[in-house]
């Protein structure tokens, strides 16, 4: 056994010292670098004390606001893109040795803008601009930050008596058919910008046991500053449809189940959640822990009411000495290799460390690939077609909504504010020349009318059942108020890309009273129904390479449970 010096035990110690503190990510920025010359303000360095409270009390903050039963710490990974904190003294203060006065920049200017740059002035001030980044609306419209709702803006101590071109409020979102608001409660604004639908929205799930009060991790075990931000890409239609002929399919077996076998989802343990892929799901969840080939892990029984969306949450930052693994089959890792560089043999909280973080490495790699089930023998040329698919840690078949991402443009013109739009899949195919994931179906978007109007689509026999149930919750809302809901059909033949699928579409009222019970209490009492599927994040928005195309669903997970474990897929899947 190779004898380790004294430096790489402690940076092995650092690696894993604070797994226990939860990080959250924020992927998207809309922020704007301050012009070079502009220095009345100086910027702190990466790694100050500021730094750390401010992204402390942001995470702590937005655990508050999104995960209202969640323990433990939380804190803000790193700023979004561009944002960055400053400080500023007077003259006077200097002399009387007072503290300094701390202000974040980065808020977007509009081209030309004087020197006068408006910032925020506490992590609170920055909260409900930071709950709109958090969401999926462009609109600043929806933010309630002090700048974006237009109310007087808070310009820098050197502005000049003339003000400074100003970005205004944002223009009002066009009128629609909405029906209107139902009397509320007071709200704060932090609370009531985006909120109600944002649960876990791009969320860091800790995948470690027993939250414990510990300092904020160092800069040395953090990741340096990515300043990614996230983008949602426009949905890509194919050049050519396929002339695929029309066809019905059965209804799997498990298509009214919230989570099905053969998914990869989060579940409670203790006071913390950990992945794993559900092995069966008739009534109770067994679920089998993800790990590596050397920690052997055992099936786990849960409710229902303890499991989560696998897009509930995000993958936490991988340890920068495993980057090189990412997108890897955990089968072809040499664990023996890391158990001793980590020192697992001696320390029983370094086993379950590396055990942490092959579960993320098994976790991005599913989010990452797919594979297709139900081969069906359809003369199409240059593409194989498909019944069904593991689309990432999902199942989704025929028949059934997946949400999509469409282009900003036709978000506008295509749905209410707040609505759902989906695609119900007809089909699944995939070109023999590159591989490339396709997906055939139609348009729908959800839109409120009066009880008085005419419906548009009379026969909704025809929609998914998870569609029926929709309409039938939102119904039953409404109806005190003469409104109600209806599917409308955009598009009756769409082919998108592998990119533009963003999930499985999920019922409001199964998914909200698990994600976020006050919540859905809330929408009840306030008769007033949010698009809770903006509580999920996208497939692959993970931070790894994409895997691709793999053969099976073992082979997605190979490594990751032990050998021999399997789910029981059920007879509506069969697997090439």
């Amino acid at each position: 056994m190779a004898s380790r010096k004294p430096k790489e035990l402690k940076a092995a110690e650092n690696e894993f010292q604070y797994a226990n503190a939860t990080a959250i990510q924020i992927w998207r920025s809309d922020g704007t670098e301050m012009p070079s010359e502009y220095s009345q303000y100086e910027k702190v360095e990466q790694g100050a004390k500021p730094i750390f409270e401010w992204q402390n009390k942001l995470g702590q903050a937005l655990a508050a606001e999104l995960l209202p039963e969640a323990t433990g710490l939380y804190f803000l990974q790193e700023f979004p893109a561009h944002y960055h904190l400053r400080w500023y003294q007077a003259k006077e203060d200097k002399k009387k040795h007072q503290a300094k006065h701390y202000y974040l920049f980065g808020y977007p200017e509009d081209p030309g803008a004087s020197k006068a740059r408006k910032y925020y002035r506490s992590p609170n001030h920055f909260l409900p601009h930071l709950l709109w980044l958090i969401g999926e609306s462009q609109d600043r419209g929806d933010c309630a930050c002090e700048f974006c709702s237009g109310s007087k803006p808070i310009t820098s101590k050197s502005a000049k008596p003339k003000p400074a071109p100003s970005t205004g409020p944002a223009a009002p979102p066009p009128a629609t058919s909405a029906p209107p608001p139902a009397p509320s409660n007071n709200v704060t604004a932090a609370s009531n910008a985006n909120t109600p639908a944002l649960a876990n929205k791009n969320t860091t799930a800790n995948p470690s046991a027993k939250p414990k009060s510990a300092s904020r991790p160092s800069t040395a075990s953090q990741p340096p500053p990515s300043h990614e931000v996230q983008t949602v890409a426009p949905y890509q239609a194919s050049e050519v449809t396929p002339n695929i002929p029309q066809r019905s399919y059965p209804v799997a077996y498990d298509h009214d189940a919230l989570f099905r076998a053969g998914e990869v989802v989060w579940y409670k343990n203790n006071n913390s959640w950990r992945v794993g892929m559900i092995l069966t799901s008739n009534p109770a969840f067994s679920i089998i822990p993800f790990s590596h080939p050397l920690y052997r892990t055992q099936e786990v029984i849960k409710e229902e009411a303890d499991i989560r969306p696998f897009l509930a949450f995000s993958i936490p930052q991988i340890n920068n000495g495993l980057q090189e693994f990412k997108g890897r089959a955990l089968a072809q890792i040499d664990w023996q290799a890391l158990q001793e560089r980590f020192g697992t043999h001696t320390d029983a909280s370094r086993r379950e460390g590396l055990a942490i973080e092959a579960t993320k490495l098994a976790a991005l790699r599913v989010d990452q690939c797919y594979s297709t089930f139900n081969p069906i023998g359809e003369s199409v040329q240059n593409y194989d077609v498909f019944g069904g698919i593991f689309l990432g840690a999902e199942k989704i078949c025929v028949g059934e909504a997946v949400r999509i991402i469409l282009p900003r443009e036709q978000q506008e013109q295509a749905s209410d504010k707040g609505m759902p739009i989906v695609m119900v899949v007809k089909r699944i195919f995939v070109s023999r020349e590159g591989g490339a994931l396709m997906f055939e179906g139609s348009l729908w978007k959800l839109q409120h009318a009066t009880l008085a109007q005419q419906p548009q689509t009379p026969n909704q026999v025809q929609l998914p059942t998870a569609l029926r149930g929709e309409k039938e919750f939102r119904d039953g809302i409404l109806q005190s108020r003469g409104w109600r809901v209806q599917w409308v059909l955009l598009n009756q033949n769409l082919s998108l890309n592998e990119s533009a699928i963003r999930g499985r579409f999920y019922e409001t009222r199964r998914l909200t009273p698990i994600l976020n019970p006050a919540k859905y209490q809330e929408m009840l009492r306030q008769q007033h129904i949010d698009d809770i599927q903006t509580l999920l994040n996208n497939r692959a928005d993970s931070n790894g390479p994409r895997v691709g195309r793999v053969l099976n669903r073992a082979q997605a997970v190979a490594g990751a449970v032990p050998t021999g474990v399997s789910a029981s897929l059920g007879p509506d899947v069969m697997e090439v």
